[in-house]
């Protein structure tokens, strides 16, 4: 791929490719993003084996023929070694068909990572599905985290990092380099129906552009974002340290005279991180709404006692000047 028109892919993964050989996954759709992924690291020199994953999700009739023909596509590409994942689906399916299914995928891939002892697992999301997250994450009313998007490494879990290496690369960037490749792919008529949302935003894509929003200008802008969540973040953290005055297994103490110095948002990210270490294993953060309402009513409310949110329960201590977050009764931790 030296001296091409394709060298962005190199040089995008080259940044999250051990220098030694070493065993990666790849998840593979059958789409030109992920078999364009797919196809740039089975050739690159420092991966040793690539256990290419393809999760038939059930949503469609065609998926287990697709899943197939992923298999038949990279047959003879080196190193590869092509996984199909079966979802099984559940009884009652939830009225967010796509979201569900996106978390599962993630899910089985995850434990099979885990039992193959396979540290980084590689996903194709590029420039335009970063644009499309932030106008869905906009669009849902989520604040500077959900907007920053995504991340170009994840740690789904402590042994799994999620690497997304073409977040600066749009989709047309991925289909030529397949073209040029000659690598033939799959399209799924479910990415523009608008029976989903995010089939609707790709939809609306032509007037998003024509106002400016194009999604290079939207991936910047997420871009942007996570850089100022970063930096909220550290400060935060160094709050958190300064106003916690007891830890244990269950529960923070933290000095309500401490926090109440620091600005709103990081009073809000403290408390949001301590019911985040209580309960890792929670999937979704509480929406920004309700953790606003939280801190508003914590540190503004002279009548504020006590108030439960994501599994946690967080209470005012007037005589020793605590906040408490705790875990509520029954929940896991």
């Amino acid at each position: 791929m030296n001296d091409s028109p394709f060298d962005f892919v190199e040089h995008c993964l080259s940044p999250f490719l051990q220098k030694e050989k070493g065993i990666v996954a790849v998840a593979v759709s059958g789409g030109p993003d992920s078999l364009a992924l797919c196809h740039a690291l089975a050739h690159a020199s420092v991966v040793k084996s690539l256990h290419v994953l393809t999760i038939d999700h059930g949503l469609r009739l065609e998926a287990a023929q697709e899943t197939r023909q992923v298999g038949e596509m990279i047959a003879d590409w080196p190193c590869v070694r092509h996984e199909i994942i079966k979802r099984v689906l559940p009884i009652d399916p939830a009225t967010k068909i796509q979201e569900e299914a996106r978390r599962d995928r993630y899910a089985l891939m995850a434990t099979y990572c885990a039992e193959q002892r396979i540290k980084q697992l590689f996903v194709a999301h590029h420039q335009d599905d970063q644009a499309e997250t932030f106008l869905f994450r906009l669009a849902k009313g989520s604040g500077l985290d959900g907007l920053g998007a995504m991340h170009p490494v994840y740690c789904y879990s402590p042994d799994l990092q999620i690497i997304r290496p073409f977040l600066s690369v749009p989709k047309s960037g991925l289909v030529d380099y397949c073209m040029a490749n000659h690598i033939p792919f799959i399209t799924d008529p479910s990415n523009e129906n608008r029976d989903f949302v995010r089939g609707r935003l790709r939809q609306s894509r032509e007037i998003l552009e024509e106002e400016g929003l194009t999604p290079k200008r939207l991936a910047v802008t997420a871009q942007r974002l996570i850089r100022a969540r970063e930096a909220l973040d550290f400060y935060a953290d160094q709050m958190f340290t300064q106003a916690c005055v007891q830890k244990e297994a269950t529960f923070f103490s933290f000095a309500f005279d401490v926090l109440v110095k620091a600005p709103e948002e990081i009073r809000l990210r403290v408390l949001a991180k301590a019911m985040k270490l209580l309960i890792p294993q929670r999937d979704y953060a509480p929406r920004m709404e309700k953790m606003e309402r939280l801190v508003m009513q914590v540190f503004e409310d002279p009548a504020f006692k006590k108030a439960s949110l994501g599994g946690c329960l967080i209470s005012y201590h007037y005589k020793t000047g605590r906040i408490i977050v705790e875990t509520e009764s029954g929940c896991s931790i």
